[in-house]
């Protein structure tokens, strides 16, 4: 039987992922990036560890920066990345309780 405190830790899990594509897309706004520079390729590499779902934006030309599409996109991305976290603890917390 499922009780609230199932979901309470992969909840917390999922907050994580959306806080990590929101303090992305922060850095995004306020960073002038230059993908070609080596001191803004290690961030960006270690936030696409941190946000798998992040990859998608590499294909969407017309997201710039600031624009509408922009917003929609890392929306999205943000939605997507917690439900990835959600899933992730969801799972480690089911194969625990098995051991």
């Amino acid at each position: 039987m499922l009780t609230r405190t199932d979901f309470l830790k992969p909840f917390r899990f999922a907050t994580i992922g959306f806080s990590i594509t929101v303090l992305f897309v922060v850095y995004q706004l306020l960073a002038n990036l230059d993908l070609f520079s080596l001191r803004e390729f290690l961030p960006m590499i270690v936030f696409a560890i941190l946000c798998p779902p992040s990859l998608v934006s590499s294909r969407m030309i017309d997201a710039e920066v600031g624009t509408h599409a922009f917003y929609v996109l890392w929306t999205m991305i943000a939605i997507l990345n917690a439900a990835l976290y959600f899933l992730v603890a969801a799972m480690l917390r089911a194969v625990k309780r098995r051991a």
